[in-house]
């Protein structure tokens, strides 16, 4: 179990070095996108169109086979909605245009509403086709009318959230996943409080939305609301059939102490973190973690020295102190450079992995004695130093290689260490308090921590930010774009070498 937990620590570890290319800021920190919203999917195309299924694949065509033809259905153009020239050029338009021709693999009635998507021009290929009904046909029609962003925008799609299309249901989900959470927070005054809470309560509403509408209910909440939310976490009447309402976790955890405040941490410390009176499972305070990030990074009411202090918790349980010392480095917390000294210096077997954050927490740190303990503890255990430079280089080149800015010489070029390296960079100059703004040079030493955003449901998460899908994907160039998994490849084969060699070795010291 040891050797699974440092590889799951070392996993983790590249996990938050990916973590530093660019992102898009998600409205809801706790939950994704389950894929493309229409909107996307249409502006990725070079024509859309709503088109009637004229002639379905022949019986039989669907089953699966080794050979022969995909199966394709015949479609004829019902309205335009991007590209009409493109429609026209390809001699799809008006009463005797020739039908469209595409893959399709699953059996639709004939003289069904279908929205079809292509790209590559002039002849144009299709997407396989998506079943739309009536109600949906005017929902994709407006969305070309409503403003690329903000409030208002979102306004649109609150109404179809729980809506009994699911096609439409799914889209508002995603469109909500995919704004700046500064546009949640501009809708406010239009939001229901009670009927989120509702949603929240009904534990027939899926985990994912649920972590939205909790999101959304620390914006527009009240007091009140947050002694529901309360109940909740403190598994009140909760079990059973109604064990589901607790699914979601961190955001609900977000959720009651925004709508709180300061005081509401200390239900939190209480429940999910190291020292309460209860045996906490491992989901639970992590799920606390995720939350405690969110109120670090979003929170206008809590201090973050108060968040701060709940994170700090974790130092007492050896197990769970790996979980948040990047955000104790990231927030530029140097109150506990001695408790981790000596953290480092009393693992055991059950949690080696922590050392490694505990250097790179030491090499970020500007104090001199965070110097001193560096060269103490690599006598000690000289693998695990160099095992933390190693994942500290490589956060810094991937940070490089995504877009992110390169650091100035200064602060990247150490007297011990490789130039460039992020982990044994010596600061020109002492870091700013953590209210005075963000350092670059500090931000490169730093690796961000990575957030929870896999999909809450059965179906894969979809990145938003430049994806293309699957049907419509045109062959971009991809000059240059291995470079850092190759270079993520390479770390992961160092660091699972090191983790072989460690059980081999404890493995022959325990005979």
């Amino acid at each position: 179990m040891k050797n699974l937990r440092s590889l799951v620590a070392a996993v983790t570890a590249l996990g938050v070095a990916l973590g530093s290319l660019p992102r898009p800021a998600a409205a809801c920190p706790f939950c994704s996108a389950v894929s493309l919203t229409f909107a996307q999917e249409i502006a990725q195309s070079q024509a859309a169109v709503i088109a009637r299924l004229v002639e379905a694949p022949a019986e039989g065509a669907l089953k699966l086979r080794a050979d022969g033809p995909l199966p394709k259905g015949r479609f004829e153009v019902v309205e335009v909605l991007k590209g009409g020239d493109l429609v026209a050029e390809a001699g799809h338009s008006g009463p005797d245009g020739t039908p469209i021709e595409t893959i399709m693999l699953d059996r639709k009635p004939v003289g069904g509403l279908h929205l079809l998507m292509a790209v590559e021009p002039p002849k144009l290929v299709w997407s396989t086709p998506i079943a739309v009904s009536d109600r949906a046909v005017d929902y994709i029609r407006r969305l070309g009318t409503l403003p690329e962003k903000g409030p208002d925008r979102l306004a649109f799609f609150q109404q179809y959230l729980e809506d009994a299309d699911e096609t439409l249901a799914r889209d508002a989900y995603d469109e909500f996943a995919v704004a700046p959470y500064d546009d949640v927070r501009g809708l406010e005054s239009r939001m229901d409080a009670a009927q989120l809470l509702a949603w929240i309560e009904n534990p027939k509403v899926a985990s994912n939305r649920r972590r939205l509408y909790a999101t959304m209910l620390g914006v527009c909440g009240s007091k009140a609301d947050a002694a529901r939310i309360a109940a909740i976490l403190a598994g009140e009447g909760y079990d059973g059939d109604k064990a589901e309402v607790r699914s979601g976790l961190d955001a609900l955890i977000a959720c009651y102490v925004t709508l709180e405040g300061a005081t509401g941490l200390d239900l939190v410390d209480r429940l999910f973190l190291p020292g309460g009176k209860r045996d906490v499972p491992f989901t639970e305070t992590y799920a606390a973690v995720m939350a405690l990030r969110f109120l670090g990074e979003e929170s206008r009411d809590v201090p973050r020295e108060r968040v701060l202090a709940s994170l700090r918790k974790l130092l007492d349980e050896p197990k769970l102190a790996d979980l948040v010392i990047a955000d104790l480095a990231r927030w530029q917390d140097w109150s506990v450079v001695g408790r981790l000294e000596q953290l480092f210096t009393d693992a055991t077997d059950d949690n080696i992995f922590v050392r490694e954050p505990v250097i790179n927490y030491l090499k970020a740190c500007p104090l001199p004695e965070a110097d001193a303990a560096v060269k103490r503890l690599a006598a000690i255990d000289p693998e695990a130093v160099r095992r933390a430079a190693t994942l500290a280089g490589f956060a810094g080149v991937l940070a490089t290689k995504g877009g992110g800015a390169t650091p100035p010489p200064a602060a990247t070029t150490a007297d011990d260490g490789d130039p460039g390296d992020p982990s044994t960079a010596a600061p020109s100059a002492p870091a700013p308090a953590a209210d005075s703004g963000t350092d670059a040079a500090f931000v490169a030493r730093v690796a961000p921590v990575l957030a929870d955003d896999d999909a809450t449901d059965d179906r894969a998460a979809v990145d938003p930010a430049g994806a293309v899908p699957p049907a419509l994907a045109a062959s971009p160039s991809t000059e240059g774009s291995w470079i850092p998994w190759g270079l993520m490849v390479a770390a992961l084969g160092l660091l699972l070498a090191s983790i072989v060699r460690t059980a081999l070795h404890a493995a022959t010291r325990h005979g």
